[in-house]
């Protein structure tokens, strides 16, 4: 007789009821220690997780199952083990927290590439996912998987896979690396999360691409790091293993420790030489500390990671509370992690070999790779005029220098005149010996350039001031000439024009003579070419035979034309030198800003040299004023003769001030310069100007 066997009821009602338990609350890093096993083919650690190998990570996947925070930022290099935060979070929803999931990466060949390599392998080592893997042939594909209770569908970062798509949690993986015409990723995002509001996670990593430095306002406007800098912007401080001192090696940091070597020597001996220095008590720390300085970190009461809010003292000890923000940001750099080939030394190598190639050849890309996904900084390119940076400049601005004053070593002052939408940008520069320069004040002249010539006329008073000399003699130097841009928006090149025909006729503006065969015009109208041919610099009377020309000129009218490229490369060897003499250029100290970004200094740096030889925005929307004012000055002076002067004989205009021609003598109550209608650096504005007239005579 046949015997049947049934089922174990005890069993069926044990799993039945099984069903019905909430699952543990876990955060992903808990779940992860206990039942995440690594196993790398071809290589690599093979066994369970540890958070010791790694401990930076913990801190963002604590943040993904968190109803306070919406997004996780994690800004990092390659090889550091911020795509296994992701893939344990995955791990987790899958066995005890289901929701569906979109995980999106930069091109589809790459990530078919990813899901053959690292989540099928994940899937197969793990029988919680297994398990729970549909069985149908189209519940597991390389672009979609379906598990009980949830899907995950793996997309590349393109528009027609961005709409239409509707998910609780979202990776966003290297979205530095994603097609720019996406515009904004993470408000494309947040559209796909939007109706499960706090019950929403974004996962957002990458290396720092997009950034172009380390000025969080100026340098952090697209990619991860504007995700970051909208975060609560948590950086990793780990302790010195010599004298215990607790630093940070991201560059942001309070004590930053960096890598230390010597750059001379040969890339066998650099790798094998470099050390980290603690930037307290300059300990050097050998590669192989760093392990136990992350454990200690990790081990801390704050667990390594310290952000907005917060300080931390050379003790350890920290203070105030983390800002709260939507969004928790993770810093991790290549110096933390012990995965980077090499270690440290291997990181100082690959920098000074990209350094050295760049010296050579001209060419940043070896370099631009080693910091942005092997030290995990943002790159800042060679930017601005002579590839100095903007905080370098304002350093170099003088305390006893004041605006509106003329320091000693100032001959001859021009004035240049920048037209924008709805207002004038003005400069006056002073030259002296050698061409080395001084800026002596700036400001701005509220009008709308392109219809209005009462505003035009505004400009003129700028020629009639006149600035004290800081020697206190009482005497004052007036600006010998003025240029102004004639070219911009429509309208624009008519009204300056127009309004140069009415100074000349009102006798404001006059001609001095021939310097090297061009006209030098006291006041003139200024173009920059625009083919990088174009000659240095000219003055011309615009051809009004051809009928678009008739309503700007009559012919009669002189315009100084250049070649702004040739002049910006005047400007970046200017500002290359760092010792007062020929060509150097001094700034006062109020042209800070009270903070950085300096924004006068930036304008200052915002164009990049190409190939070419031509100049260009290093960044779309970067305003450029002060270049721009700064060239046209430089031109001004060149088209009065400086580059001709014999300083041995100057003209009477460019000698020593008590010989000086030019210099007038003003009362105690008009000495500052005179008012131009506009938002001016200088002093109190001067008495009116028939006061000023009958206080004021010239020396013979």
């Amino acid at each position: 007789m046949l015997e049947l066997e049934y089922a174990d009821p005890y069993q069926v009602a044990r799993e039945s009821l099984s069903s019905l338990v909430p699952p543990e609350r876990q955060t992903v890093a808990e779940y992860a220690v206990l039942y995440r096993h690594l196993s790398n083919q071809g290589g690599g650690y093979v066994g369970r997780w540890h958070h010791e190998k790694a401990p930076y990570l913990v801190g963002p996947m604590e943040t993904l199952t968190r109803l306070d925070y919406l997004t996780t930022v994690v800004v990092g290099p390659g090889q550091s083990g911020k795509t296994e935060i992701a893939q344990n979070w995955l791990l987790k929803s899958v066995a005890n927290d289901p929701a569906d999931m979109l995980w999106y990466m930069q091109t589809d060949p790459g990530l078919e590439s990813y899901v053959k390599s690292r989540i099928n392998p994940m899937i197969d080592s793990h029988p919680e996912m297994a398990m729970r893997l549909g069985s149908r042939p189209i519940d597991d594909s390389l672009h979609f998987k379906r598990f009980d209770g949830m899907r995950v569908e793996f997309l590349s970062a393109a528009p027609n896979n961005v709409i239409n798509k509707s998910a609780p949690r979202i990776v966003a993986d290297e979205v530095d690396a994603y097609d720019k015409a996406l515009g904004d990723v993470k408000t494309l995002l947040d559209v796909r999360r939007q109706t499960f509001q706090r019950q929403s996670m974004l996962l957002a990593m990458s290396h720092p691409d997009r950034a172009r430095g380390l000025v969080p306002d100026r340098d952090w406007s697209e990619g991860i790091m504007a995700m970051y800098g909208d975060s609560d912007r948590r950086i990793w401080y780990w302790p010195c293993p010599h004298c215990g001192a607790w630093s940070s090696p991201v560059p942001i940091a309070a004590r930053y420790m960096a890598l230390h070597y010597d750059e001379k020597q040969t890339l066998d001996e650099i790798e094998r030489n470099t050390r980290l220095i603690c930037p307290v008590n300059g300990c050097l720390i050998e590669d192989r500390e760093r392990r136990a300085m992350n454990v200690a970190a990790f081990r801390s009461p704050f667990g390594g990671w310290i952000g907005d809010g917060q300080e931390i003292s050379q003790d350890g000890i920290v203070t105030g509370e983390l800002v709260a923000r939507k969004s928790a940001g993770f810093w991790i750099v290549g110096a933390m992690s012990p995965f980077i080939l090499g270690g440290i030394g291997g990181l100082a190598r690959a920098k000074v070999k990209a350094e050295r190639e760049l010296e050579v050849s001209g060419e940043d890309m070896a370099l631009r790779q080693v910091t942005v996904k092997q030290l995990g900084f943002p790159y800042a390119a060679t930017r601005g005029v002579g590839s100095i940076d903007a905080n370098v400049l304002a350093e170099r601005a003088d305390s006893e220098l004041k605006l509106g004053v003329v320091p000693e070593g100032v001959r001859f002052l021009v004035t240049g005149v920048d037209c924008q939408l709805a207002h004038f940008e003005w400069l006056t520069r002073g030259f002296g010996i050698d061409g080395e320069s001084w800026v002596i004040d700036k400001g701005r002249i509220p009008g709308d350039p392109a219809t209005s010539a009462e505003d035009w006329d505004q400009i003129i008073n700028l020629i009639k001031r006149t600035y004290p000399l800081a020697d206190g003699s009482g005497r004052a130097m007036p600006v010998r000439a003025l240029g102004f841009d004639s070219y911009g928006q429509p309208g624009v090149t008519q009204q300056a024009y127009a309004a140069w025909r009415r100074w000349k006729k009102a006798g404001l503006t006059r001609l001095i003579g021939k310097i090297s065969g061009r006209d030098a015009w006291t006041v003139i109208p200024t173009k920059g070419a625009d083919k990088l041919a174009a000659p240095r610099l000219m003055v011309v009377y615009p051809d009004t035979s051809r009928k678009a020309n008739r309503a700007a000129s009559s012919g009669d009218v002189p315009v100084a034309r250049f070649n702004p490229n040739l002049f910006k490369d005047d400007l970046a060897g200017q500002l290359q030198l760092a010792e007062p003499g020929k060509l150097y250029v001094h700034f006062p100290h109020a042209l800070r800003s009270q903070e950085q970004p300096h924004v006068w200094f930036e304008q200052l740096t915002s164009e990049t040299r190409t190939k070419n030889g031509g100049w260009e925005k290093s960044a779309a929307g970067r305003r450029n004023e002060a270049l721009d004012l700064m060239v046209m000055t430089h031109m001004l002076a060149q088209l009065h003769g400086l580059n001709r002067i014999s300083w041995d004989k100057p003209p009477s205009w460019a000698k020593p001030w008590d010989t000086n021609s030019s210099l007038v003598a003003v009362s105690t109550a008009s000495t500052s310069p005179g008012s131009a209608g506009s938002t001016s650096s200088t002093a109190p504005q001067s008495a009116p100007r028939e006061k000023k007239k009958s206080a004021v005579h010239r020396y013979r």
